[in-house]
């Protein structure tokens, strides 16, 4: 198939529910990357209350997320956009697949860095003191490389929706809107 022979549907659209929930995820990883960007060269002291919002928009991040994963297998959904190269083709459903695991092994390393980095103690006493300092705790690495990876994979995301608009003039929005 060559590039000006791709003519995708973009009359079928992902469910109201899949678009509300791809849109707002967005909107909360947009949030969470830089507040946990901040948070890592802060003190104790000063991440306390951001630990707070950020653990309660990544537990709302991962509700939506078992949400989506859910939605993904029992509502009809539009066929993958063709791109003109099979290699993108199967890029693009890849990526698409891997945020799927990427905010849920963030979820899992998150929780684990509140629980085993004494955040939940130093939350609920008030005292920052509790918090281990970064280096002492294993699920925070983890956390940070995820999350670095899953910026990484949106950055790619956006570039191939543009990528493929400027290819193809295809508006592939239309079907997340």
């Amino acid at each position: 198939m060559s590039k000006e022979d791709i003519n995708n549907d973009l009359s079928h659209k992902y469910g109201k529910s899949n678009i509300v929930i791809h849109w707002l995820t967005a909107v909360l990883i947009l949030a969470l990357f830089p507040m946990g960007k901040y948070m890592e060269d802060s003190t104790a002291s000063e991440k306390l209350g951001l630990v707070k919002i950020h653990a309660i928009l990544g537990i709302v991040v991962f509700i939506l997320t078992i949400a989506r994963s859910y939605l993904f297998f029992k509502s009809k959904r539009p066929d993958d956009i063709k791109t003109g190269s099979k290699f993108n083709d199967k890029l693009a459903v890849w990526i698409h697949n891997a945020f799927y695991f990427l905010l849920i092994g963030i979820s899992i390393a998150g929780s684990a860095t509140l629980f085993g980095g004494g955040y939940v103690d130093a939350l609920k006493s008030g005292n920052s003191d509790l918090i281990l300092s970064k280096e002492n705790i294993a699920p925070l690495k983890a956390h940070g490389l995820l999350a670095t990876i899953m910026i990484i994979l949106l950055v790619f995301h956006v570039v191939g929706v543009i990528k493929h608009y400027i290819m193809t003039k295809e508006n592939t929005l239309k079907r997340m809107s």
